[in-house]
This record gives structure tokens, sequence and C-alpha cells, in this order.
């Protein structure tokens, strides 16, 4: 059994040389519980290996034996360059997570308006549990009236514009003020590991289904009827 993540969005201000360790997906997967030590360090390093232009791909195995594959998009492109690859990645899905960085509004409009309506009419026909995850801590935190700062609120993602487009999507909205144990491990981990087993449960008991489904329609077959003389051989079978 699996389980697939996909999560879409750049949570950082701008690119850095070493922005792929300090990533929201990369910092849980490195600080999770659910992944061994050994697993972990063999998962980090080898991401490079399994790179895309469009994202990274990261696997590892939790829950003992369950296979977990996340797709990590940092870039929204995606969507335009290769609109195949996007919507089949959402379409195997089982959990979607869009991140943001808090202090990059431009981007975070971009999302509202132009993404996350394609999400959800690709969602639409299906339910899968969506993660809204603001990351950083806001530079306008400290009241100020000075101009400069006046003018940095502004471009600011607020908390309730967050909670608004998480509402859209029927999301789940988080707030990571920082990549630490709590809000990485704990916080968006503790969510994360929720809809995991969610999704488990309700993998296994569509397996049940097909299992008792399988099991009726391989029970007694009653007899042909309509073949010719199907009806005579049953009835001196009857009489004898």
């Amino acid at each position: 059994m699996s389980v697939h993540i996909v999560a879409f969005g750049n949570e950082r201000d701008g690119f850095s040389e070493d922005d792929q360790q300090k990533s929201l997906i990369w910092t849980y997967l490195g600080r999770s519980a659910l992944v061994s030590e050994t697993d972990s360090n063999l998962l980090l390093n080898s991401a490079s290996y399994l790179r895309n232009p469009a994202f990274t791909e990261y696997q590892a195995c939790v829950f003992g034996n369950v296979r977990l594959v996340i797709h990590d998009c940092p870039l929204w492109d995606i969507f335009e360059s290769d609109w195949y690859t996007s919507r089949n990645l959402i379409g195997e899905a089982d959990i979607i997570v869009i991140k943001y960085s808090v202090n990059d509004k431009s981007s975070f409009q971009e999302v509202k308006d132009i993404y996350a309506p394609l999400i959800k009419k690709t969602l639409s026909h299906c339910s899968v549990p969506v993660i809204i995850s603001a990351v950083g801590a806001r530079q306008n935190e400290v009241p100020c009236t000075c101009p400069l700062c006046i003018s940095d609120r502004g471009s600011c993602v607020t908390a309730s514009e967050g909670i608004q487009l998480a509402k859209e999507l029927g999301a789940t909205y988080l707030e990571l003020h920082s990549l630490n144990d709590f809000y990485i491990g704990k916080y968006f981990g503790g969510v994360l590991e929720y809809f995991m087993i969610q999704s488990l449960n309700q993998k296994s008991s569509e397996k049940m289904k097909k299992r008792k489904k399988s099991h009726k329609c391989h029970g007694v077959k009653p007899p042909q009827l309509d073949q010719p003389g199907a009806f005579q051989y049953l009835l001196q079978w009857i009489l004898m």
C-alpha cells in the first residue's frame, strides 16, 4: 500500500543555493519520526537523482511497510508548461499541500486567482484533502507607522487571506512561523500524518469491499437453463 502526496508552491521569499535544504517537504522528511534515520539519509541523498525540471520526487517507507511518495513542485509554471503532468499528479494524489511565503504577496495572489481555481476544478469529482501552509514570520509583525513599514505591510499575506483561500478550497489552513521541530514535526507533521492515516484507512476499506465482492462473484452459479437441452437434462436429473 502507498500514499502519494503532491506539494505545490514556493514557501521561500526567493531562491538560493541551499533552498532545497530549507524547504518545507525536505525539512519534514528529515525530521519526521515516521521515516527511520537510515531511510531519511538515503531519501534525502538520492532526491537530486530523482529530480525532474518541474518537481523533485521523494520516496520513503513509513508505518512499517507503507510506501510514501512525495512530488514537490515549487514552480507553478508546471500548470502552463506541462498541464498533462500537473493534472496527472493531482489525479493520483492522496493529499495535496499548497505552500507559500507570507512575505510574497504577488505570488500568493497568482495562486489565489489562477492556480487554486485550476486545482479546485480538477478535484471537483473527488475528495482529496488539501493543506494550505503559510510559511514564515511576517516582516510587519511589529506595529510601526513609518512610511517604510506601511509599505511593507501591503506586501505580506494576512492570516485572513490565507483562511479565505482555504475556505474556497475546503482545505485545512496552517501557519508555520518557522521550520523548527514544533511547527514541522508536531504541527504540520501531525496534520499531514492524520490525513495519511485516513487515506490508508479508506484504501483498506475499499480493498475489503473488493474482496467481498470478489467472493460473491465466485459463489455457486445458477444453472444456465437458456442453453440448448439444459432444461431437459436438469429435469431428468431431478426425476432420477
